[in-house]
């Protein structure tokens, strides 16, 4: 059957058909276009789109590859909104799409294979619990006299818990096994408890008088220990009202308090919250300086 694909091909263009094009749809057989994908830039609600997109298998665009930069944890949602060829009558006409992670592995995807949005003009994609990174959105047609106009639209709903998020109870130590206390009093039959001490009777003796040798001096005070620069690990970072939250694995056990300095490279604050094993602090700058400026942050007092 697949010699007999291209003959019947040329006999309908001989006699007056529709001229099937006969390419890959890609200019090039060589070409990256994902690397090159298009920024879809997010506003201040964290929403963003592409409107008035179009695609055309014989004009070579069969393909179109977008990006959205995540910098923080939390779910993304991909709406597709696709206006297929001529009068739209065509049942085998579908425009394909896939969500591809920062290691360019495929998340999500729709299309006439193995999907069951297949053919649909709308196709919703929600996806969770999404780590920061840049993802790519591809969409494509899979028919070679195919052409289309669409409406893409994102929204990211950022999340606060992201990497912090707790593993109790998976590092409680088990409680060791306690002692048994038998039924009866183990105690021997002839204990008797020991009587108080009565205080001395009579009267009180004189107080000594003379060269009485003075007490030794006592030693001073000592000066308590000096808090010096710690460095601590930064757990999470989030987004919140008046900056960015970041969270580090020192607390109240281990001498942080609330109030000492926090900094890294070129990025300071002060510490707001502390519990027993992290603390807290809201520093002006963006997820992405923060993060360029390392894991590692310096307490002092």
């Amino acid at each position: 059957m697949r010699r007999v694909v291209p003959i019947v091909l040329a006999v309908m263009a001989a006699c007056g058909g529709p001229q099937i094009p006969m390419h890959s749809g890609y200019k090039s057989e060589k070409s990256t276009p994902w690397t090159k994908a298009k920024p879809i830039k997010l506003n201040d609600k964290f929403e963003g789109k592409v409107d008035d997109g179009t695609l055309n298998y014989a004009k070579f665009q069969r393909a179109k590859w977008y990006e959205v930069d995540l910098n923080a944890h939390g779910d993304l949602d991909v709406n597709l909104d696709v206006t297929p060829p001529g009068d739209g009558t065509n049942e085998d006409f579908d425009l394909a799409i896939e969500i591809l992670d920062p290691g360019y592995r495929v998340i999500s995807k729709s299309d006439l294979e193995d999907t069951d949005d297949a053919g649909n003009l709308q196709k919703k994609k929600q996806l969770k619990d999404l780590t920061p990174g840049k993802y790519l959105i591809h969409l494509y047609l899979q028919s070679r006299m195919d052409s289309a106009e669409f409406s893409l639209k994102v929204a990211f709903h950022p999340t606060s818990a992201g990497e912090a998020k707790s593993d109790f109870p998976a590092q409680v130590m088990f409680t060791p096994i306690l002692a048994q206390v038998p039924m009866k009093d183990d105690a021997p039959p002839d204990w008797k408890p020991t009587p108080p001490v009565k205080p001395p009777t009579g009267k009180p003796q004189p107080r000594p008088t003379g060269n009485t040798p003075k007490p030794p001096p006592k030693d001073p005070p000592k000066d308590p220990p000096k808090v010096t620069a710690v460095s601590a690990r930064i757990l999470a970072v989030a987004i919140v009202g008046g900056g960015t939250q970041i969270t580090v694995a020192r607390g109240t056990e281990t001498g942080a308090a609330v109030g000492m300095k926090v900094s890294l490279k070129g990025i300071s604050g002060s510490l707001a919250a502390c519990n027993a094993r992290t603390c807290t602090a809201v520093l002006t700058a963006t997820p992405d300086q923060i993060k360029n400026a390392g894991s590692d942050v310096t307490l002092s007092p």
